[in-house]
């Protein structure tokens, strides 16, 4: 009898190891939110599609699965696509990938108000030669990655601005410097990596979007993710959905790919589409 059930959980442990490395990581998702604040000064709402922590590798994160989800991010028409790092995929469970041949479908990316990218901590942090082409590949695609800078975007009426920093780890970031000069009577979108940069974030921002944290990447039942795992000084307070916090809003995006372990549980990779408005 303790023999049957030892068994038993061995394949149910298989069966479940399964579905968290080469199940799950596949099914992807569109999670819709709407953000609602008087920051937003437009009558048009603003779609907002987020991308993030990609982690490039394979088998997971091809060029050719890549494409698949540039595809559904492309059919929902969002109005601006913002990228938010972690193009390389660094751990050592696959097969590395070429940064200039994996980041191209990136270029098929379509959005009336353009499309824009910061990097990652995982983009930053390596030196071996091969893994440090993808910020070199990155700023040489089509797609600007905004580095402690800011743009301003003009669309069907709309004008707003739109500010990244570099990763809050590895970079150097620069919140002033990346808000510096810019028009604060528009709207203004703040990009970056890591959500440990939002308590700094000034109160005129409408939205800071991150990713970074994958939303855990594995959680659990009437848990959530383990905060312990989280890659956040502050735990899970930042590590996915929604945030208000003094008057100011965040999205925090539970990505696409996966780190350490190349595991998801009951957190599928996700495309955010937050539709921002005024209230």
């Amino acid at each position: 009898m303790v023999y049957k059930i030892v068994l038993g959980l061995f394949l149910l442990g298989c069966v479940l190891a399964f579905y968290m490395a080469f199940i799950e990581p596949f099914k992807l998702r569109v999670t819709e939110r709407q953000i609602k604040t008087s920051k937003w000064t437009y009558g048009q709402p603003l779609r907002i599609a987020l991308l993030g922590d990609m982690h490039m590798i394979y088998p997971w994160m091809t060029a050719r699965h890549l494409e698949k989800i540039i595809e559904r991010t492309n059919a929902l028409k969002p109005d601006i696509i913002l990228l938010l790092g972690d193009y390389v995929g660094d751990h050592p469970f696959g097969i590395q990938l070429d940064a200039f041949d994996a980041i191209k479908p990136l270029n098929d990316l379509k959005a009336r108000c353009g499309v824009y990218a910061v990097l990652g901590n995982h983009d930053m942090r390596k030196k071996d030669r091969h893994l440090s082409n993808w910020p070199k590949a990155m700023i040489e695609s089509s797609i600007p990655v905004l580095n402690n800078q800011s743009v301003s975007a003009s669309c069907d009426g709309t004008v707003f601005n739109i500010a990244g920093i570099e990763d809050w780890w590895y970079g150097q970031p620069d919140i002033a410097k990346s808000l510096e000069g810019i028009d604060t009577t528009k709207p203004t979108l703040f990009m970056t990596h890591n959500p440990d940069a939002f308590p700094e974030v000034p109160d005129y921002v409408a939205l800071s979007v991150a990713g970074h944290t994958h939303g855990g990447q594995i959680r659990f039942p009437f848990i959530g993710s383990l905060a312990a795992v989280v890659p956040s000084r502050y735990g899970n307070r930042y590590a996915y959905g929604h945030i208000q916090e003094d008057g100011k809003d965040l999205f925090v995006t539970a990505g696409l790919g996966m780190t350490g372990l190349p595991l998801r549980f009951l957190n599928k990779p996700e495309i955010a589409l937050i539709t921002l408005s005024g209230e």
